[in-house]
């Protein structure tokens, strides 16, 4: 067997960590192309505020480096938020700086003043939390010695200057729509969702996996506030006219339903079901797991999922449910155990209705894209 060389060992070594970089760096693409966006708009907003001999330039980039977000909708929000803040702050200051400079004897009480009433204005209106900041900045900051208007007027166009280039960043460098992000949340709470249904099939079968179904419960939670958030983003980008790709508000509101048919399910089957009816069961759920996934990677491209299959497995569980009403079997259940049979019908009774109308919200969503 030849020998390995050290300038051998050293060139595989090289090659080796080499792959693993790339392989890192692909795993962390998102990231790194937000750390680029970021890095460009700071670089520019730099500059332009150097070109434009703005007093305090470094706001602008301060105000770039702020609104950049994952996705054009967030920046956009992130900027108009942070322009309107600024605005109102700047407004409030010049009116203070202007009280400050007729009785300065009074400077502490009504730089407390002003900051009172802007917190107040914020604590109603989240979105202008930069106004405090911006107040209290003109007042005890190197401009108090401009005349307060002109002071006012800089400040708004130095975050002026770096909301415009954030959203320029956000839009012209790796382009990153909220629309995506709309998809990608859709899919990870039908994949919570199908899991969920899923562990209860292994249970119904006889090998039940070590799920939390509390923990899953609020992973889904968490997970449907984020899709409203990339939702708004997304309409912010429609109604901006940066992108012409939404989402309709009734699919995040058919996903918190189907939230709530899991929810109901689970609690149904604590305690297992009749065996002349568990099989049934789980042959239902599998089939609602297969569509529910079929449905969201629908959205995402896939091909468009089988609901005369589906309507076949449901007719399949009504068909055994009322069997189960006609040999009697309900009968001989005592008042808790029958009121969670009839509970657990009920609860896939819904859960099909509102599998049938998220495909139904896909397909629209999906055309409106085409």
């Amino acid at each position: 067997m030849p020998e390995t060389s050290p300038s051998d060992w050293r060139r595989f070594t090289g090659a080796n960590l080499s792959q693993r970089a790339l392989k890192a760096a692909a795993a962390r693409k998102t990231e790194i192309r937000h750390a680029i966006r970021v890095s460009a708009a700071a670089g520019a907003a730099y500059a332009l505020a150097t070109l434009l001999r703005l007093p305090q330039g470094y706001w602008a980039v301060f105000t770039a480096v702020i609104v950049v977000q994952a996705s054009l909708g967030a920046t956009i929000t992130a900027s108009i938020e942070r322009f309107l803040g600024t605005v109102v702050g700047a407004l409030a200051g010049a009116v203070a700086a202007y009280l400050h400079t007729r009785w300065p004897e009074f400077g502490g009480l009504i730089l407390c003043v002003t900051v009172a009433l802007l917190a107040f204005l914020v604590s109603m209106r989240p979105s202008l939390k930069a106004a405090p900041v911006t107040a209290v900045i003109m007042l005890i900051g190197t401009t108090t010695h401009m005349d307060p208007l002109i002071a006012a007027g800089l400040r708004v166009a130095e975050i002026t200057v770096g909301s415009l280039v954030g959203v320029a960043a956000t839009l012209l460098i790796f382009p990153a729509r909220a629309h995506a992000s709309v998809v990608a949340s859709i899919q990870k709470i039908a994949g919570l969702q199908a899991h969920i249904l899923e562990s209860h099939v292994l249970a119904l079968r006889g090998t039940p996996g070590p799920t939390d179904y509390l923990k899953a419960q609020d992973d889904l939670r968490a997970a449907l506030a984020k899709l409203q958030t990339a939702v708004t983003e997304a309409d912010r980008e429609s109604a901006s006219r940066l992108s012409d790709r939404s989402v309709s508000e009734a699919l995040p509101r058919t996903l918190w339903r189907l939230r709530n048919d899991t929810v109901m399910v689970s609690r149904a089957l604590r305690d297992a079901p009749p065996d002349a009816i568990a099989p049934a069961v789980a042959d239902m759920l599998e089939a609602s797991n297969q569509f529910l996934r079929a449905s969201a990677d629908f959205l995402a491209g896939g091909p468009k999922p089988d609901r005369i299959a589906f309507a076949a497995a449901h007719q399949r569980f009504q068909t055994c449910f009322e069997g189960l009403r006609d040999k009697g079997i309900t009968r001989d259940l005592e008042f808790d155990g029958a009121a969670r049979v009839f509970g657990l019908a009920f609860a896939i009774e819904n859960l099909f209705a509102n599998l049938g109308d998220f495909e139904e919200r896909v397909e629209e969503a999906v055309a409106q894209k085409d």
